[in-house]
């Protein structure tokens, strides 16, 4: 049987290669959502199918813009599994880059229980809501 260490490496490496097939300029961010029955679900940032594939463009002053219908990728997550009738209560979400504030608050409401995260987002709020919460947030690294 694979230890934790084992499976946290292996589940990161999904989120990477999701993080791949963002066209974000800025930042490809991938995650993937593991059930406690172990159901994979997969996402990264982007806009909704119906969206454009440009997610960033340059401003005429050369400043990148980012649209504000970009899904984050652990939302896109959260997404599917409301879509395919897919419970996440108790689950573990694997992220290239620690939530925003906002996503936060929506896998706190969404009942995931573990966080590991590759990159740290420039603003730590997320993690330190989280972490309040009684979630538990790890960094990959702290725990190879």
């Amino acid at each position: 049987m694979a230890s934790q260490q084992e499976l946290d490496q292996c589940y990161m490496a999904v989120a990477e290669a999701h993080a791949k097939l963002s066209k974000g300029v800025r930042a490809k961010v991938g995650a993937a959502l593991v059930t406690q029955k172990e159901v994979i679900l997969a996402g990264y940032n982007g806009l909704a199918p119906e969206g454009s594939n440009i997610l960033e463009h340059v401003n005429e002053e050369g400043f990148f813009v980012t649209k504000e219908e970009v899904i984050h990728a652990e939302i896109n997550c959260i997404l599917k599994a409301a879509k395919e009738g897919v419970s996440v209560v108790g689950g573990t979400l694997y992220i290239t880059l620690s939530p925003c504030l906002s996503c936060a608050e929506m896998i706190k409401a969404a009942g995931i229980k573990r966080v590991v995260y590759r990159d740290q987002y420039r603003c730590k709020k997320g993690i330190y809501s989280l972490i309040e919460y009684g979630i538990q947030c790890n960094k990959l690294e702290e725990m190879i």
